[in-house]
């Protein structure tokens, strides 16, 4: 398509919406003049019935008529826009106060009004300690384990199978942990048997065939 032809079709085109707008200018004329002539019809009946003289109102041109709607027009967007700004405006307020907003303190209203009749100076306040002992069971060292083990052996000797009471022979700590029943326990040697004692001194064990059998314990009198 060549460059005249282009250009006589948007020539066309603009012709034909000039043309469009020019008839609804001329109908939306011819409306106006309607409407002006019906009110000059009814001011012209009452000006009669007072007998006063009757003065009508103008008939602008269609030039005139359209030149005040565009007038009206741009001053309506005008104010469009300004309100719009306004809104746009206030919104950004109300977003930069709604995230800066940080709460206030709690403040208990006896505690506030004892404070506010108060002499002005500031209170004091003891700090807080928990009066209850640490009640965790401690780990206990070798030497507390073999004194254990010492105990239990000489109180339980007949039903261990000893022909005598070993707790006064040789009690060996075999530098060994094992894990019994989720507990860690050191492992002692007293004459042919082996022992675990945990570390906690909660329980003791015999080991038989491989496998760790708590021991049944009657009136030790061992303090722990």
């Amino acid at each position: 398509m060549s460059k005249e032809t282009k250009l006589a079709k948007k020539e066309e085109k603009a012709a034909k919406k000039a043309a469009k707008a020019e008839k609804s200018q001329a109908a939306a004329y011819e409306k106006l003049v309607k409407k002006i002539e019906k009110k000059n019809s009814k001011l012209e009946k009452k000006a009669n019935k007072k007998n006063k003289p009757f003065v009508p109102i103008d008939i602008p041109t269609q030039e005139e008529a359209f030149a005040a709607t565009g007038e009206e027009s741009k001053a309506k967007k005008i104010i469009e826009m300004i309100i719009l700004i306004l809104l746009i405006v206030y919104l950004g307020y109300f977003c930069y106060m709604f995230y800066s907003y940080v709460a206030p303190p709690y403040t208990n209203a006896e505690t506030t009004t004892s404070a506010e009749e108060g002499d002005g100076t500031p209170a004091e306040y003891d700090r807080y300690e928990n009066p209850h002992d640490i009640t965790t069971t401690p780990d206990y060292s070798v030497a507390d384990a073999k004194a254990y083990l010492k105990q239990v052996l000489h109180d339980n000797w007949k039903n261990l199978g000893y022909s005598a009471d070993p707790s006064g022979g040789s009690i060996n700590y075999t530098n060994s942990i094992t894990n019994v029943n989720n507990a860690d326990c050191y492992v002692f040697t007293a004459g042919s048997k082996t022992f675990a004692v945990s570390t906690k001194l909660q329980s003791c064990y015999l080991s038989k065939d491989g496998k760790y059998t708590p021991l049944t314990f009657h009136e030790d009198g061992y303090l722990y």
